[in-house]
């Protein structure tokens, strides 16, 4: 279960190059299979993008969740 607040970080077969340094952060709590995340990168308005849950993992993990 992905709660909001937790490090998230996209599975390899759905990561783009580069994104191994980015910061991707759950903005609410996983619901129905989906959860938003928000990259930090610094900006005014950081993109967020809701996702499946089966496409990430918590940060450090080789699990999904």
């Amino acid at each position: 279960m992905i709660t909001k607040g937790q490090r998230v970080k996209f599975k390899p077969e759905w990561s783009d190059p580069g994104d191994e340094s980015k910061t991707f952060v759950a903005v609410d709590d996983e619901s129905k299979g989906r959860v938003t995340v928000v990259c930090l990168l610094g900006l005014a308005i950081n993109p967020t993008q809701v996702v499946r849950v089966d496409m990430i993992q918590q940060e450090g993990s080789d699990n999904a969740t």
